[in-house]
């Protein structure tokens, strides 16, 4: 992963940036405050990745990397698209519902990559614990599987920003 990637990445999994921000809600029993999912891409003959991230204040961010000098694309949004923000707080609150399914590391700890182009990698942060899982995509398509409305809500809040960046005039909000 290029640098500017992970430390946009490392910044969202850190909940140590919202200690002092008001407003903060935890979610679930374990009181998740920030959830996303991370995508691996191929590109030509390269692996990059995607992560989008959203936190219980309404912010959300996409990252992706990309072939430009910094090696970062990313739309910053939310705040002003009333559907955006509803998606990811519902991504927010299936995130928060589900940490007891999923593996938790230690609040600091890093979070695995997805395996390949094929998975995807869903995660929850609470002040404590990071939590992440992993499934074939196409098994998170389905209705029936226990993670569906999380990654469901998560290509939801990808729509609305692929679209908030189509609209946007200025290159500063495309990826």
């Amino acid at each position: 992963m290029k640098k500017a990637y992970l430390n946009m990445r490392s910044f969202w999994l850190d909940v140590k940036n919202l200690e002092n921000r008001k407003g903060i809600i935890e979610v679930g029993p374990d009181g998740v405050c920030v959830a996303g999912i991370e995508m691996a891409l191929k590109d030509e003959e390269q692996i990059k990745h995607l992560f989008l991230a959203t936190n219980s204040l309404g912010d959300s961010s996409l990252y992706v990397e990309n072939n430009s000098p910094s090696g970062l694309g990313g739309i910053i949004g939310g705040h002003g698209n009333e559907a955006l923000q509803d998606a990811a707080a519902h991504m927010l609150a299936y995130a928060g519902k589900l940490t007891e399914q999923m593996t938790a590391l230690a609040s600091g700890s890093a979070l695995p990559p997805p395996s390949s182009v094929q998975h995807v990698r869903l995660f929850a942060v609470s002040k404590t614990k990071l939590f992440h899982i992993e499934f074939e995509e196409q098994a998170l398509r389905k209705p029936e599987h226990p993670f569906y409305p999380f990654f469901a809500y998560s290509q939801q809040t990808l729509g609305f920003f692929r679209k908030q960046q189509m609209e946007s005039p200025s290159p500063q909000g495309r990826a």
